[in-house]
């Protein structure tokens, strides 16, 4: 496939006019998406409901999982992108912006100049309720999100107590990884094309495909000597805490929390574990299950471990399932994670060093950490349901963004609630 620019069908302003039926109030533009398919699909179901659509093109990735029609690519640096943008916005008459995260420098841009603009904001992420469910909402996720910290509102929220019918998705991780692998790979040969994109990660994107594909297979290749390893953490005798981490580069790390990297995140746990845990507990690191795998992680936290004298105490573990993991540990510690989130469904107590939604009095420990170890606070579980039902209802959409069934349950209802005025 060739990602020449020149070749990208590009939406002009004047396009829809001619197309009879086609009201002119509503045109979404999309600044990024899904890895995948997902962005052109819900713009085909936007389309059949009378909106216009139109995607910018960053990168070879973005030209792979959109196509050619009505794309609209972006050649310049960052530098000019706020302007850029305002013109195009202001010249095809946008109505909704639509990302995917709202914390990457081009969709931080985007969603504060509709704000300015009084355009509606739609951020797209991962479900706050995993696997089966897809995160939507309007101006932010995450620490932007504007749902309430504070726990008397979903206790007196009028669907706290309605809860919420969905399909099981299946397993979706090997879908999302080959399309990770799929769109770096693009964009990696269309640089060509668009040399001044800079992606919003550290390392480049042609290496983290290529470590994607390697540890996938290199987790299948090791997975008797990672299975022992975590039945022999798992099933010893003490108290266990698991630390919950961020996928490495991660702009949740430094907009939504003091830490600047994993590693500034590790320290600072480990630290304090070293200081103030029983001297029989254990701490179990796990990495974000859509880490690339370039940095070894475990090599650094046994480095940090050994620094702090708890080397023997210390261990990570990229085996078994979050689900199997949580009844057995005593608390979890993450920046925001969702897996933090999963936690607390399972009654454990949890710490979040970062803002989070579920970041609550009765839901989260709200004391310090070097505390936590000793006293953690556990969760009121009837205002998690509350705040379970609620969640669902006003924010997730039942579905994945990488698999086919996925896509067919979530593409619907993400369009009938985009195009909802309220």
């Amino acid at each position: 496939m060739s990602f020449e620019s020149p070749k990208l069908r590009i939406a002009e302003a004047d396009d829809w006019e001619a197309l009879p039926g086609i009201p002119a109030d509503r045109h979404f533009l999309f600044v990024s998406a899904p890895f995948g398919p997902f962005a052109r699909e819900l713009a085909g179901e936007l389309e059949a409901l009378g909106a216009r659509c139109t995607r910018i093109i960053l990168n070879g990735g973005d030209a792979l999982d959109w196509g050619f029609s009505s794309a609209l690519p972006y050649l310049g640096g960052l530098a000019g992108w706020a302007f850029w943008l305002r013109s195009q916005v202001l010249q095809r008459g946008v109505t909704d912006v639509v990302t995917y995260g709202d914390s990457n420098p081009y969709a931080h841009e985007a969603l504060a100049l509709a704000r300015t603009l009084g355009l509606r904001r739609h951020v797209l992420e991962q479900g706050y309720f995993r696997p089966d469910w897809v995160t939507v909402q309007r101006n932010g996720v995450n620490g932007n999100s504007q749902l309430p910290r504070r726990p008397e509102w979903y206790l007196n929220h009028p669907l706290n107590a309605q809860p919420p019918s969905e399909q099981r998705v299946g397993r979706t991780t090997p879908s999302a990884v080959f399309l990770i692998v799929r769109y770096h790979a693009a964009a990696y040969l269309g640089a060509l094309a668009f040399p001044n994109y800079r992606s919003p990660y550290q390392h480049s994107a042609i290496r983290q495909a290529v470590c994607h594909a390697r540890r996938f297979v290199g987790g299948r290749l090791r997975s008797r000597w990672s299975k022992r390893r975590h039945e022999k953490v798992m099933g010893a005798a003490g108290t266990v805490f698991l630390a919950l981490l961020q996928r490495p580069g991660d702009s949740q790390l430094w907009r939504h929390s003091r830490y600047e990297t994993t590693e500034a995140f590790v320290r600072r746990v480990v630290a304090s574990f070293a200081a103030h845990a029983p001297a029989e507990a254990e701490l179990v690191f796990r990495p974000h299950p859509l880490d690339p795998g370039i940095d070894d992680q475990d090599r650094l936290i046994r480095q940090i471990a050994g620094q702090e004298g708890v080397v023997r105490r210390v261990h990570y573990l990229d085996h078994g399932k979050l689900h199997e993991i949580l009844p057995k540990v005593r608390g979890a510690v993450c920046v925001n994670s969702t897996a933090g989130l999963a936690a607390v469904e399972f009654s454990r107590p949890t710490i979040t060093l970062g803002k989070a939604i579920y970041d609550m009095p009765g839901l989260t420990h709200q004391g310090e950490l070097d505390d936590f170890w000793t006293s953690p606070q556990a969760p009121d579980m009837a205002l998690f349901s509350a705040f379970r039902h609620v969640v669902m209802a006003t924010t997730q959409v039942n579905g994945a963004y990488a698999t086919r069934f996925g896509r067919k349950l979530a593409v619907p209802e993400v369009a009938r609630r985009l195009m909802s005025p309220d």
